[in-house]
């Protein structure tokens, strides 16, 4: 499990934030610091707080990939292709204006080939699918990999 908690969203934020702490020992550090905690039952009483909300948001995170995945699955289990094969297209399309942008328009130019001008908005959506695309797809390699293979210790008590 070491390794899906530290791809998990939450986590890997808490952890750029705060370093090896996390969102629980780095804002009880400020709390501490600041004087806005003094007494145990106090810092106690934090610590339980923001280790709570720590674990709503990895809630919060995992409903939302679960969300994507179970989308993504309905969308392939689809007998109409259009419903299955758009993340493939819009791949595909990205790809052949990168392409012709940037690998063959300078060698054909003179030729007459000309640029793909995509406004801003649309290269932000289609990077943003993409991205989504393949970071719930390698999420689910990830889990299904860890869930049939097993922990390094359970092989070992096997």
């Amino acid at each position: 499990m070491g390794l899906l908690s530290n791809l998990n969203p939450v986590s890997a934020i808490s952890k750029a934030i705060f370093g090896d702490k996390g969102l629980t020992g780095g804002v009880m550090g400020v709390l501490e610091d600041t004087g806005v905690v003094t007494t145990p039952e106090a810092k106690q009483k934090a610590q339980e707080a923001l280790y709570n909300y720590e674990l709503q948001m990895r809630d919060k995170d995992n409903d939302v990939i679960k969300a994507v995945n179970d989308t993504m699955q309905t969308e392939a289990k689809s007998e109409h292709w259009l419903q299955w094969s758009w993340r493939p297209l819009v791949g595909i399309t990205f790809s052949a204006v990168i392409i012709n942008n940037y690998v063959l328009l300078p060698y054909f130019a003179k030729a007459g080939l000309q640029s793909i001008n995509i406004p801003p908005e649309m290269w932000n959506a289609m990077l943003i699918i993409l991205g989504v695309a393949a970071g719930t797809r390698g999420w689910e390699k990830i889990v299904s990999a860890s869930s049939s293979n097993g922990s390094p210790k359970d092989k070992a008590e096997k």
